[in-house]
């Protein structure tokens, strides 16, 4: 099979990694994977070089990258060749480009809810799979670094958010009858943290908001799941703060003055993606933050490629996924944080228990190649 995939601008290259890496598990497996610069000047010729190649079976990229928006004229709707769209987080973050009507497409979510209420509730015209992320797993003969030479007690990757208590406050801005919605759907998500949000919304905000019509959902949606990034983000770095702490990314400094403890974390700063990898390998263990229906995040799988422990927020997904001891998943009120880390750090034993079975489940379903293979079979029933 041939594909040609594309590449946009991502946030430290995070992005272009994973482009990369699903490009080599196609070419592992005998396809031709091409990739094109979307944001280059050449785009176009590029493009049209590529397509005289020779036969083209699907054009790919991750969240919205390479999408031809237009309904008159659109791209693939003349040249009739499958546009596979990979999206990292909830679709409804998405809407305008779930709803171009582009004939033959598959859509994948790595949000196990988006199935419900796109394709149950409003009977999405084309495939919409869930598709987890994934990892690149170590060479064959080669090992994780061993677990007594991982100087990194905890290690966290990511941009510091916004403070969510002012995020929070900033609803006010829209006025008391937007400002009340919001909190009533937020107190009905904390009562029911694995309930779909979109449902939540419908419901708190009807009329206003409902469940046929993904634009009505869409700002309150958007404004929550900022909040709720920010606040799982923040939970889970102010009860680590006090222990052998590594974080990576800008904005940490503004969270260090939050805590109420002393604080032993080392804030390094911005990186880009392959220094992080590098700084995974020296992980004990990877913390992740996530959001109960965001399903996965490559963090986790990252962790396990390399011979790292998991600890991550809860998410509906993995609760019904990840076998028992292959991960550290907190509560959803992220209440038993600080716990997990210090059993994992003070019991070696258990902690790399956990981190050999966390990589053999990986290396089982969720390194590239498998997605690469999971793909074009997708790709091949369009």
């Amino acid at each position: 099979m041939r594909f040609i995939l594309f590449r946009g601008s991502s946030l430290y290259g995070s992005i272009d990694r994973m482009l990369d890496s699903l490009a080599a598990a196609f070419v592992a497996r005998g396809d031709a994977a091409p990739i094109i610069d979307a944001t280059g000047p050449t785009y176009i010729h590029a493009l049209q070089q590529a397509i005289t190649d020779g036969p083209v079976d699907a054009f790919l990229g991750f969240s919205g990258i390479g999408i031809d928006q237009r309904v008159e004229g659109n791209l693939y709707n003349a040249l009739e060749k499958p546009l596979v769209s990979i999206y990292l987080d909830p679709l409804l973050l998405y809407w305008n480009q779930v709803a171009t009507p582009i004939r033959r497409r598959l859509i994948t979510t790595t949000a196990p809810g988006d199935l419900d209420y796109w394709r149950g509730k409003l009977s999405l015209p084309v495939p919409l799979r869930h598709l987890p992320h994934a990892a690149v797993a170590l060479l064959p003969g080669t090992a994780p670094v061993p677990w007594d030479r991982r100087e990194i007690g905890l290690l966290h990757a990511g941009t510091a958010p916004a403070d969510p208590a002012v995020l929070r406050a900033g609803w006010a801005q829209h006025g008391p009858q937007v400002e009340g919605r919001l909190n009533g759907m937020l107190d009905a998500h904390d009562a029911d943290p694995f309930a779909p949000l979109p449902d939540i919304i419908a419901r708190v905000g009807h009329p206003v908001a409902s469940l046929g019509a993904p634009q009505s959902l869409y700002p309150y949606f958007q404004t929550l799941d900022q909040y709720l990034r920010a606040r799982v983000r923040w939970r889970m770095i102010l009860d680590l703060l006090g222990h052998d702490l590594t974080l990576v990314g800008p904005g940490w400094e503004a969270v260090a003055a939050a805590a109420s403890g002393p604080v032993r974390a080392k804030l390094l700063g911005p990186r880009a993606a392959a220094e992080v990898a590098q700084l995974t390998t020296r992980a004990r263990i990877v913390v992740n933050s996530c959001t109960p229906y965001h399903g996965s995040h490559e963090r986790l799988f990252q962790a396990m490629a390399a011979g790292a422990v998991a600890l991550t927020s809860a998410t509906a997904w993995l609760g019904l996924t990840a076998p028992d001891g292959v991960l550290a998943q907190a509560r959803p009120d992220l209440s038993d944080v600080g716990a997990l880390a210090d059993r994992l750090l003070g019991d070696s034993t258990q902690a790399q228990a956990m981190a050999e079975a966390g990589r053999a489940w990986f290396e089982t379903a969720h390194t590239w190649a498998h997605r690469a293979a999971t793909i074009g079979q997708m790709v091949r029933q369009l």
